[in-house]
């Protein structure tokens, strides 16, 4: 693939996450703003080397498989579910976010354990395990690109970071199907980088009706998708307006009430009209976690069955081992309206939550753990569904 075709193939995430990450860059000083660091690598890509490539047949290359003890097995301590993996008749292929910050490589190694403790317990015990009640679980390891990428100038080459990080995703899908699938209808979800790599999906595998008949959902969440967009998205995926669709798109990007979303709908629109050449159906998809209804775009906090406080460790080798579970999940304390593509969030928690309160009240970081039980139940609902149609 040329030049050309990796920044076309990556750019709806990197603009977007640029945007986020320039923000957060001005206003590091601010009293009360939250950033994280961005290590840019020393040389473009190409310059450095690339990590080995990962081997699939090799568990320590995947963060989740059901045939054993991981950080997507971990359910909250009042989970009505628990983790039914071992009878689930769906699975889920979950593809993690930038975890990887380091300025040593594009891209990350994955024998860097520092990275996979992270990935461990900030996202697959708190992302990807939401799913363990409907679903098996399998999330890959991967090279993903590092975070400096999204801020990378175009000399840099960083598009084609991401390229070999969905050459990896690709190559973890294929060996699932191959290996691990049977036959199985599965879930896609990603978020933020992940999202990126379920777009790259939906562009391969959607259009054959293989994948296509066996798709219960998409959820590729932190990452703006014109309405445009998912008309044209390998022939076209409808967003799913009930919370029983299958076979369609579900994402929203969320803010806090109060924040600011323009600099980021216009970053949004701009990039529409880049990639399309017209304005028209550049609103931006957006279905309320706490609904699944696009006839519902708005929910009091009474509609929210639990949102998921902060514990530390959850998901790492030593609490597996102890039977760490993630912690009670709270009710009816945070509502959430779509409105005009973003997901507008009421009550957000100053104590007791891991909240990354991005400059613009961004919430990019908690787009899962605000609406845990929601999601949780959703994919129950949506994996149930799948035999009824």
């Amino acid at each position: 693939m040329n030049s050309l075709n990796f920044a076309r193939s990556f750019e709806p995430f990197r603009c977007v996450t640029r945007n986020i990450m320039l923000i957060t860059l001005l206003v590091t000083n601010t009293a009360g703003a939250q950033s994280l660091p961005i290590n840019m690598p020393a040389k473009p890509f190409g310059e450095l080397p690339h990590p080995p490539a990962p081997d699939y047949t090799d568990q320590r290359n995947w963060a989740a498989l059901p045939s054993r003890l991981d950080a997507a097995d971990v359910t909250p301590e009042n989970d009505l579910f628990g983790d039914q993996q071992e009878n689930a008749l769906v699975d889920a292929f979950y593809i993690h976010p930038t975890t990887y910050r380091s300025a040593a490589s594009w891209n990350q190694p994955l024998d860097d354990e520092r990275t996979n403790q992270w990935t461990d317990e900030s996202v697959i015990a708190r992302q990807a395990a939401v799913f363990n009640a409907c679903c098996r679980v399998f999330a890959p390891r991967y090279r993903q690109a590092t975070a400096a990428g999204v801020v990378a100038p175009p000399a840099m080459r960083a598009m084609e970071a991401y390229e070999l990080a969905w050459q990896d995703v690709r190559a973890a899908f294929l060996h699932y199907m191959r290996h691990e699938n049977n036959g199985r209808p599965f879930i896609i979800v990603g978020h933020s980088q992940g999202a990126a790599h379920v777009e790259r999906w939906l562009k391969e595998f959607w259009p054959q009706s293989a994948y296509r008949e066996k798709l219960v959902a998409a959820y590729a969440i932190g990452v703006s998708f014109s309405e445009k967009t998912l008309d044209e998205l390998g022939g076209g995926i409808p967003v799913c307006a009930t919370p029983t669709d299958t076979g369609c798109f579900i994402s929203w990007n969320a803010f806090e009430r109060t924040g600011d979303p323009s600099q980021y709908l216009a970053a949004s629109i701009a990039r529409h009209q880049q990639r399309h050449g017209t304005s028209e159906g550049s609103i931006v998809a957006c279905v309320n976690p706490l609904t699944f209804s696009l006839n519902e775009p708005t929910a009091t906090p009474s509609v929210n069955l639990g949102s998921l406080p902060a514990r530390r460790g959850v998901g790492l080798a030593e609490t597996l081992k102890n039977g760490v579970s993630l912690p009670r999940t709270d009710s009816g304390r945070i509502g959430a309206s779509c409105e005009d593509g973003i997901l507008r969030v009421d009550g957000t928690p100053k104590e007791g939550y891991a909240i990354v309160s991005l400059p613009a009240g961004m919430l990019h970081f908690n787009e899962f753990d605000l609406f845990y039980q929601n999601i949780r139940v959703n994919a129950v609902t949506r994996s149930k569904a799948f035999f009824q149609h």
